[in-house]
């Protein structure tokens, strides 16, 4: 079958007469109304021919992306004017009645991906109407001037299109989050939960593919509404343009007058003729017709002045409303009088004003800025203030620019529990940890949190080279976000199992 049956020419002959819907004048919202309706009828095989058209396009996306997530998501986004053609061009075949089963699929397949659709992957990916102006292109068939002045008349009916595409991009954000809400619920506390963070803004994790598979679904979902919706304007548009409710009512007045009459002329005539000779018996000889007297022009006028007087033809009826009261020219008495050089004033005065707020307003984005290349310059270090606060044995390592030997971590953390600084005393030893972490190999990202830099290590390392790493970070949690400061005898187990941990080490060291 050749690809000129998907074409709508403009004032070609439509077929209206197999329209599966009642052509008639719509309003605009009710066309997305009748589309809805389209897309729930046929919204298994739309959606079998979404996945057929989308997945080649992902595998491809996806060795194309290097197999990243982000990445592959925005291909398949801004790819969806492929996975809408063909479903376009299935609704406009089913909408009079075509059966397109799956054998018909690969053809549909072919028939949505003509040339003149990228522009709608090109500068129109981002347009809002573009459900609505889809079909000029895929089934008029329309190009260069003729299609630019067809799209004209076709966005006179109104602003429908773009809250469409606007509601449909909310949709799919909000079936997207209680796709990955169900999943992080209904997932048992025994079995991996799912990171909703990692879900929506990670990279690379498996958290990261679900958030994306759970978005690649949501798209499957939306696209037969959002495509449907869209077509059902560009009908109603299209009726109101060209009146095909009008042409079907003349289809239909044609066809009852075009069936068998019953008589012929010649029986019709002689009908008649009975009937004139029969009428003169069965009407009464006083309804019959009698010559009225002629009138006077005066009596007649007077006749109808009394007949339009009668309460059949006319009534009289007060209607009271508020009308302003007529004033002479005279000012009046008590008017106020503005002084002579008020006007003048005011209007100084204000502006004044405004130029004072427009310079207000220039010196604080001015100030803004200011401080904001203060605080972020990239090309150069930032100034760091002095620290005018006494030297302690917790800042050790903070203050010395080449940091203290490990050996020194002992006599820094006694001296501070003799000046009874558990805080200190515990955040030297944990720092010093770290430290020494770095030494065994697994590497610690900038700004990882405590219980970030206890699973790096747990994943590189043995158990038996962890030391007193774990309660370590426990007590120092504890203490920094529940404010519970640990007993001395905690804090001398925990130094003395730090001592034997990193002389393992070094005894261990090649």
């Amino acid at each position: 079958m050749s690809r000129s049956i998907w074409v709508w020419p403009v004032g070609a002959r439509v077929d209206l007469d197999r329209i599966a819907v009642r052509t008639r004048p719509r309003g605009a919202w009710e066309g997305l109304d009748l589309g809805f309706a389209m897309a729930r009828t046929w919204f298994l095989p739309l959606w079998r021919l979404w996945w057929w058209t989308a997945l080649p396009t992902a595998v491809i996306c996806l060795f194309l992306t290097g197999f990243r997530a982000d990445l592959w998501l925005l291909a398949l986004w801004w790819l969806k004017p492929l996975n809408e053609g063909p479903l376009l061009l299935w609704a406009s075949r089913a909408l009079f009645g075509e059966s397109l089963g799956w054998r018909r699929f690969p053809e549909t397949w072919r028939a949505g991906w003509p040339r003149r659709l990228w522009p709608y992957l090109l500068w129109r990916r981002i347009g809002m109407r573009r459900s609505f102006l889809m079909p000029l292109t895929l089934l008029e068939g329309l190009s260069g001037q003729a299609a630019r002045e067809r799209r004209r008349v076709m966005n006179d009916g109104g602003g429908v299109p773009f809250w469409l595409t606007l509601v449909g991009y909310h949709f799919e954000v909000i079936l997207w989050m209680s796709l990955l809400l169900a999943v992080f619920f209904l997932v048992p506390a025994e079995l991996p939960r799912l990171d909703l963070v990692s879900a929506v803004t990670g990279e690379g994790s498996w958290a990261s593919w679900v958030g994306v598979l759970a978005y690649l679904l949501v798209f499957s979902v939306i696209a037969p509404f959002y495509v449907c919706a869209g077509f059902a304007l560009y009908l109603t548009r299209r009726t109101d343009l060209e009146a095909w409710d009008l042409e079907l009512a003349f289809r239909e007045a044609r066809d009852r007058r075009s069936e068998p009459a019953g008589l012929e002329p010649k029986g019709r005539f002689l009908g008649l003729l009975a009937a004139i000779a029969i009428l003169p018996l069965v009407v009464p000889p006083d309804v019959q017709a009698r010559p009225h007297p002629s009138l006077d022009p005066d009596q007649a006028r007077a006749l109808i002045q009394d007949v339009l007087a009668g309460p059949d033809f006319g009534s009289t009826m007060e209607t009271a409303y508020w009308a302003p009261i007529e004033r002479g020219d005279e000012p009046a008495e008590d008017s106020p009088v503005l002084p002579a050089g008020l006007p003048s004033f005011l209007r100084l005065s204000a502006r004044v004003l405004k130029w004072l707020l427009l310079v207000g307003a220039v010196g604080v984005v001015v100030w803004l800025s200011l401080r904001m290349s203060r605080d972020w310059r990239p090309w150069r270090g930032r100034r760091a203030r002095p620290d005018r606060r006494p030297p302690s044995p917790a800042r050790a390592l903070e203050t010395s620019a080449h940091g203290i030997e490990l050996a020194e971590v002992p006599t820094a953390v006694r001296a501070c529990l003799q000046a009874e600084d558990r805080r200190g005393a515990l955040a030297l030893l944990y720092r010093a940890s770290l430290t020494h972490l770095e030494t065994l190999g697994p590497p610690v990202p900038d700004g990882a949190t405590e219980g970030e830099c206890l699973a790096a290590a747990v994943r590189n390392l043995p158990r038996s080279a962890l030391g007193p790493l774990e309660p370590l970070t426990r007590a120092w949690q504890r203490l920094a976000y529940a404010h519970q400061e640990p007993s001395l005898e905690l804090l001398e187990a925990l130094l003395l199992a730090w001592c034997r941990w990193t002389q393992d080490a070094g005894a261990s060291a090649p």
